[in-house]
């Protein structure tokens, strides 16, 4: 009884990690995560993993999504680390789809383009016309070019989401309470995924998960034999073919005789007319009996002689 109650005071669930407990998952190996000035310093992915857990105990400084969620943090810290960033600041940036999967807030996509584009200087924009009308310019110059690399966005009235059952605006809020703004983020996302698509690659706004949720169909497997068998195939379409009996009966017909069934005669039938069928294509014949001509003739018409 004792051992059992130590093993289940040592054990960490999800709770403890959503409630933060953080003495709970704190261990020799913790003390091996390095820590630089501005952050961690990782060396290693086991580092990471001992960090994630850490990360999954802080509560209100986490969406509701990474609390307690381990894996999800160590995909967070990992991202991060390519980013560049600090994992607190991209958790926060994060939230789940409908599908599950993981999508991030437009400011984001502005803060890694500043951050990571090989830019002169930052991303430069205008808002073009008015009302539903209105389009965003987006453009920016890379370090070592003079080109000037720019797009402009569709009409105002034509990139605004549509709203849910309950009349609210899909994805950004900002859609209805600064328009220009949210115009601004989508646009500059954009430019980064003609621009420079490396640098975003594998990372989803909400508009573009909710766009993508229901449109594509899983494959399906084609390596399995999905051919109709023997069975299928005799009934024929509906209405027509054969009944029931006609069916078996035509089965056991083309399936090969077994010797040993046949020379004992088997009284079921099918293994019958397969033996009769053996013995009539044979050159030597042997002569029927007087009262069963009747049963050699139909042997003979029944092996094709």
């Amino acid at each position: 009884m004792t051992d059992t109650t130590i093993e289940d005071t040592a054990r960490v669930t999800r709770r403890d990690l959503a409630e933060g407990k953080v003495e709970k998952v704190l261990s020799d190996r913790t003390s091996q995560v390095p820590i630089a000035d501005f952050g961690f310093d990782f060396t290693n992915a086991m580092q990471i993993a001992e960090a994630a857990k850490i990360m999954a105990t802080a509560g209100p400084m986490l969406p509701e999504w990474l609390r307690g969620n381990v894996g999800g943090c160590w995909g967070i810290i990992v991202r991060a680390i390519e980013l560049d960033i600090s994992p607190l600041t991209l958790a926060n940036w994060t939230y789940l789809g409908k599908d599950g999967r993981v999508a991030y807030e437009s400011q984001f996509y502005h803060a890694v383009i500043e951050a990571k584009a090989p830019l002169k200087e930052r991303l430069q924009y205008e808002i073009i016309g008015a009302g539903d009308d209105r389009t965003c310019r987006v453009w920016g110059v890379f370090r070592g070019e003079t080109i000037v690399r720019e797009i402009t966005s569709e009409r105002l009235g034509d990139l605004r989401p549509g709203t849910n059952e309950r009349g609210q605006i899909k994805g950004s809020p900002l859609w209805v309470r600064k328009p220009d703004v949210q115009m601004f983020y989508d646009t500059c996302r954009d430019w980064c995924r003609i621009f420079c698509p490396d640098i975003l690659g594998g990372v989803y706004a909400r508009g573009e998960v909710e766009e993508s949720e229901g449109v594509a169909e899983p494959m399906k497997d084609v390596s399995r034999d999905t051919s109709p068998k023997l069975r299928e195939r005799l009934r024929g379409p509906t209405g027509e073919g054969f009944d029931k009996s006609s069916i078996e009966e035509a089965i056991a017909a083309a399936t090969p005789a077994d010797p040993k069934r046949s020379s004992k005669g088997d009284a079921s039938g099918p293994a019958d007319v397969a033996a009769s069928a053996e013995t009539a294509s044979s050159s030597d014949l042997p002569p029927s009996p007087p009262d069963g001509g009747a049963v050699a003739l139909a042997s003979q018409e029944a092996g094709g002689g």
